[in-house]
This record gives C-alpha cells, structure tokens and sequence, in this order.
C-alpha cells in the first residue's frame, strides 16, 4: 500500500490520502476563480494562501509541498 506524498496515511487519489486529496482539489478550484479576479501565476496563488491566517492545515501542507515540488522541477530544468 502506498503512502500519501506528505504524511503517512494510505493513499486515496493522486498519491494524497483523503484529507490532502480533498484540500488539493480546493486548492485548484479556488485557483480557478483567483486567476480570474487578479490575473495571478499558480506559484504566487500559492505563496499567497501559505501565508493566509484562514488557510487550514491540510490545505498548508499541500501547498507547502507543492511549493517544494515546483522548486524542484524548475531546478531539475
């Protein structure tokens, strides 16, 4: 069985368990209606909701994985 990208519970969807994989998909709706309002980039969209007092935890997880993952992929460029 395989175990979710950041914590160790079982993975549902897209290597995230549950939790991860729920707050992943609210994350990429709400990016949807932010690049709509305020014409922003998926890594400033992200920056922003890591530093909002509102975002919850399973939310700042992904998001501070996600954050880690472009860094790499644009290192690995």
């Amino acid at each position: 069985m395989l175990n979710c990208k950041i914590c160790s519970r079982p993975v549902k969807e897209e290597g995230y368990c549950k939790e991860h994989w729920k707050a992943y998909q609210n994350i990429c709706e709400k990016f949807k209606i932010w690049q709509k309002a305020l014409e922003v980039s998926w890594m400033s969209y992200l920056v922003n909701i890591s530093k909002n007092s509102l975002t919850g935890e399973w939310a700042k997880e992904v998001v501070k994985y996600l954050i880690e993952d472009e860094r790499r992929n644009v290192k690995e460029k």
